[in-house]
């Protein structure tokens, strides 16, 4: 029984060759599916065009994001100088 159960002693090295062995099926399964002479290339072309689309979005909302974080720091910065010269103003009346 000790050589179904690693160098600890308990089953952790069983359900991590397990999970390898799981990882290993499935990697097999996708590469056959993706290689398939017959419907593969059609496949390979559509995950293609998933991820360039998930790119394409993933850069059109980090431009976003970017855009409004600047709009939102001049806006910012326009406050603390309107701000400055407001309290200087009064200080030198």
């Amino acid at each position: 029984m000790d050589e179904y159960y690693g160098e600890t002693g308990d089953s952790t090295d069983t359900v991590s060759l397990m999970l390898w062995m799981f990882g290993g099926f499935a990697l097999g399964a996708l590469a056959m599916y993706m290689l398939d002479p017959d419907r593969g290339t059609r496949r390979r072309a559509l995950v293609r065009d998933k991820l360039t689309s998930a790119a394409s979005s993933a850069r059109d909302t980090l431009d976003s994001q970017s855009k409004q974080l600047a709009d939102r720091a001049r806006g910012l910065s326009a406050e603390v100088s309107r701000s400055v010269r407001e309290q200087a103003g009064s200080f030198m009346r």
